[in-house]
């Protein structure tokens, strides 16, 4: 049976215990020396006499304040008050700093043609917007201390959830968005882009999806040195029934990018290759997250303050009523 088994449920556990402040701890250095000042012979009254030599053996020199006792229960309150000042705590819990994710920027191709039911997902045929909404799910629970934003495009980009934590809330409005006409992929880089630029201390990616070519705007290879300029790296991944040859994919507009930023192209034909090509992203991704904690802690200086003021209050008590006199 370990120790902290038998610990009493009403004290607070002591794992992780530790001092906020331990420099505090050296005053404790000073409690000795004032126990000796306090202690220390003094003085007496004197009377010159000739010799003392026939009256040593009635007494011993007595010390400057009489009651070691009385002492004792002066100082162990200071000593309470000194590890009170010191914030004893134990850890409540912690929680990953999200300074050391990354940021990603999901450009989904929100157009008429995502409506296409050639998609199959948990063995039934659904449409390419549903899919890809689904996968999209499963990838943001996956990475909960990444600052998630998402931009849907059709014609034009519109910015459906900024950079957040609260991943629930953007596949909330995530769902909430319509298909439109029109596929200006250009303008969603430059979209994406700008929404991400501002966080210049952390890792950025650019994850964009379509099932179609470059409609309205500039084309995304007039807009990828934006991203380059910015750090940002693109990830571009192609769905769609049909496989673009890897002689075409070579020289695909969207490989392009995705070389020029430092990202990857991929294609999709399903919602499982979709998936997968999720997962890779994700492994290409990762961050080292445990370099650096948020703790919440409990603080237990108001035990070691309460105690010192209970045991200062003894003198008094004692003096006021148990060394009252009746005259």
């Amino acid at each position: 049976m370990s120790p902290l088994a038998a610990w009493p449920g009403w004290l607070p556990p002591l794992e992780g215990f530790e001092f906020q402040f331990p420099w505090v701890l050296l005053l404790l250095l000073l409690l000795p020396g004032l126990a000796w000042w306090c202690g220390r012979r003094g003085p007496l009254p004197t009377v010159p006499v000739p010799s003392l030599r026939g009256l040593q053996h009635l007494g011993r020199p007595p010390r400057r304040h009489s009651g070691a006792l009385r002492w004792f229960i002066l100082l162990l309150p200071l000593a309470l008050f000194i590890l009170a000042l010191a914030r004893p705590r134990v850890p409540r819990g912690d929680v990953p700093d999200p300074s050391k994710g990354i940021d990603i920027m999901l450009t989904l191709d929100f157009s008429r043609s995502m409506a296409e039911t050639d998609f199959r997902l948990k063995n039934r045929r659904v449409s390419r917007h549903e899919a890809l909404v689904a996968v999209t799910g499963d990838f943001i629970q996956g990475r909960p201390t990444d600052r998630i934003g998402i931009v849907c495009f059709a014609r034009t980009p519109w910015l459906v959830s900024p950079l957040t934590l609260d991943h629930t809330w953007a596949m909330t409005s995530l769902r909430e968005s319509e298909l439109a006409t029109g596929t200006g992929i250009g303008w969603a880089i430059a979209a994406a882009t700008t929404f991400l630029k501002h966080d210049s201390d952390r890792s950025k990616v650019i994850i964009l999806i379509t099932d179609g070519d470059n409609s309205a705007g500039p084309k995304p290879l007039e807009i990828a040195p934006m991203a380059v300029k910015e750090k940002i790296k693109v990830y571009t991944i192609l769905i769609g029934p049909e496989m673009v040859t890897p002689s075409m994919a070579a020289n695909h507009e969207l490989n392009k990018v995705a070389r020029l930023t430092g990202g990857q192209f991929f294609q999709a034909q399903d919602a499982h290759a979709l998936q997968n090509i999720f997962g890779a992203i994700e492994k290409l991704e990762k961050r080292d997250l445990v370099q650096k904690r948020f703790v919440s802690w409990r603080e237990l200086y108001p035990w070691f303050l309460w105690a010192g003021v209970a045991l200062w209050m003894v003198p008094l008590l004692v003096r006021d009523i148990l060394g009252r006199r009746i005259p």
